[in-house]
């Protein structure tokens, strides 16, 4: 037998997007657009979710949700108020009035992407690592045993201290706090804890903030310093499990999106067959890197590669071949790059090199080294030379001017013999 939802919505346009995305993740919908029509409908059904819009024609969500618990039975329904208000302010009325979740109804991405999780996961088997901080030792001891009853890992401390160990050595998937602790320790304290952490992936783990508090503002504020949602304390056990999981999925959500954003980004930032940076990295860091050095007084130095007879390698072996000899040249830099250098394949068989804290006379160095390096490293048993210019920027020059110093002595080294080295000098 199919899951079945109510949906009761008053506009036409969210009653059909709500119904589409039921039925999509497999559910049978029982859908209206005022009150009366479901309480005269007479449909004793034990539904799977109760979605209501907060407004409707003929009354409001709150005044709904209490005349049909009178007539029916909610048993373990998902009770969701839909709003276009803003959520934070209005979820104490509505927890009070019995709806366990709150959604703004024009966020449908979210709303579908919550609804699916939780079908998906109807024995709601949470697969996430949970910090909770609870120093009342019955009530510790009956969430543990919940939780892990629903699959998850849960590191159980009482005070702050032992917080910032657990949280400093592990990684979380939420941190779950009773907002009065004891030694005056609140959840304040905890929620600073985490959003001030220098690890930036874990500042943003998000937190449930657990409270018996009645008053509105104070909720609020656990909001507004940092908390992710709350709870009234006495909860609800599949309450507390639904927005666990649903704080749990959102993480797994946005770090799945800032992932391939960063494959995006490193996509946009290097070159594919070498893995270096590219044209655009270099004239995008570089600029940053002269200023830095030109605030905090410490060299920078520039080196434009350039492998000589290229062309002759790809007429004669093949532009596989030559591939080949370019992402072995993209190695040899690769290796001999510290961190705060920036390795690039500017284009074709041409290579730069921005060194960091690096002068004129450990550029010259550097860069035979990697002359060196180049030649010695035999790319399809091919012997491969480089011509290399290496200036070194004084507080004129802007990053385009030290480029061309470098440019005019790789033009000057492939000039006068190739394969060696020169460093422009302004005479």
């Amino acid at each position: 037998m199919k899951l079945k939802a109510l949906i009761l919505e008053s506009t036409g346009y969210y009653r059909e997007v709500l119904g589409k995305i039921l039925s999509d993740i497999g559910l049978d919908c029982d859908i209206y657009s005022s009150s009366k029509e479901v309480l005269e409908a007479g449909k004793k059904i034990e539904y799977t979710f109760i979605i209501v819009s907060r407004y409707l024609d003929d009354t409001t969500a709150e005044l709904f949700l209490h005349r049909y618990r009178e007539k029916y039975p909610i048993a373990n329904a998902l009770t969701i108020m839909l709003t276009a208000d803003d959520v934070h302010e209005i979820m104490l009325d509505a927890n009070k009035a019995g709806f366990k979740l709150v959604f703004n109804k024009k966020d449908i991405n979210s709303i579908q992407t919550f609804l699916t999780s939780v079908l998906n996961n109807r024995t709601l088997n949470l697969k996430g690592k949970i910090l909770f901080i609870e120093d009342q030792a019955s009530v510790a001891a009956a969430t543990v045993a919940l939780f892990e009853n629903y699959q998850a890992e849960i590191e159980h401390v009482t005070n702050l201290d032992e917080a910032k160990e657990k949280f400093s050595n592990n990684d979380f998937d939420l941190v779950i706090t009773d907002y009065y602790l004891k030694n005056n320790e609140t959840g304040d304290d905890v929620i600073n804890l985490v959003r001030e952490f220098d690890d930036i992936g874990k500042a943003r783990i998000p937190i449930l903030v657990v409270s018996g508090e009645a008053d509105q503002a104070k909720r609020t504020a656990f909001l507004r310093n940092g908390a992710n949602d709350f709870i009234i304390k006495p909860f609800d056990d599949d309450e507390l499990i639904v927005r666990s999981s649903n704080l749990i999925e959102n993480k797994k959500i946005f770090e799945q999106a800032k992932k391939q954003q960063d494959e995006l980004t490193k996509l946009a930032m290097t070159d594919q067959l070498t893995g270096l940076y590219n044209r655009h990295s270099l004239f995008d860091i570089g600029p940053r890197y002269l200023s830095d050095a030109k605030r905090h007084k410490f060299s920078v130095s520039l080196l434009v590669i350039d492998l000589d007879h290229f062309k002759n390698v790809n007429d004669t072996h093949g532009h596989a071949v030559g591939d080949v000899v370019l992402k072995a040249v993209g190695e040899v830099l690769n290796n001999n790059c510290r961190t705060e250098d920036l390795a690039t394949r500017f284009g074709g068989e041409e290579f730069v090199m921005l060194l960091s804290h690096c002068d004129s006379e450990f550029a010259a160095t550097k860069a035979e080294d990697l002359r060196q390096a180049i030649e010695e490293s035999k790319p399809n048993d091919l012997t491969i030379t480089a011509s290399i210019g290496a200036a070194s920027f004084d507080s004129a020059d802007s990053f385009e001017s030290l480029f061309e110093k470098a440019d005019k002595a790789v033009y000057e080294a492939k000039e006068t013999g190739r394969n060696k080295v020169i460093l422009y000098r302004s005479d």
